[in-house]
């Protein structure tokens, strides 16, 4: 029986770290969020001047306008593409993309962002909330314990499965799947111990 309490405080213990840590993965992912919405605002709405430093810094050759990376974006691998390719049927977007491209598919990107990094924050609070879960119960194998997990595992591999790729999508449910049958399993052996007792 002691053996059994000093695992259980062990696990709790590593879900009180694995919490903290999540919070502030949280509050980190917040933080990005508001930046990169203030961000896309601020050239959204800077337009045409936003384009004027753009073009200044390609004439003063700070920047290649001509390569898929402008500035910093190489540093994280993102392509920033060419506004040339941007098209819209809609005429007061025509007219944006033509006046002000730059602007617009900078200001997009960042709203764009901020919306995955919002739904990086989401999740992180999800899996702070499992840690939180299985510390405060008595024990890691509880209905409410495998309800939350199997959530929060759920939600993570569809999104895998929408913006990553289909193999990585189903790696993720079948983990999902393993995870439940394991805390199941679990659960079973806690009550057949529990009547032992």
């Amino acid at each position: 029986m002691n053996d059994e309490t000093t695992k259980l405080a062990k696990i709790k213990k590593s879900c009180h770290a694995g919490k903290i840590v999540a919070r502030i993965l949280f509050i980190i992912a917040v933080v990005g969020t508001i930046a990169a919405i203030a961000g896309g605002t601020i050239i959204l709405s800077m337009g045409k001047d936003f384009d004027r430093m753009i073009n200044d810094a390609a004439e003063q050759g700070y920047i290649d306008k001509d390569k898929d990376y402008i500035g910093s974006s190489r540093l994280f691998g993102i392509s920033i593409g060419s506004p040339d390719n941007i098209e819209s049927d809609v005429p007061a977007i025509k007219k944006i993309i033509e006046e002000q491209p730059y602007s617009f598919m900078f200001g997009l990107y960042m709203l764009i962002i901020s919306f995955v990094v919002a739904v990086t924050a989401v999740m992180l609070k999800l899996v702070e909330s499992v840690f939180a879960l299985i510390e405060k119960e008595e024990t890691p194998f509880s209905d409410k314990v495998r309800r939350r997990v199997t959530i929060v595992l759920a939600v993570a591999s569809g999104m895998l499965l929408m913006t990553t790729s289909a193999g990585i999508g189903v790696l993720g449910i079948m983990t999902t799947w393993a995870v439940y049958t394991i805390l199941d399993y679990g659960k079973t052996l806690q009550i057949q111990s529990d009547e032992t007792l």
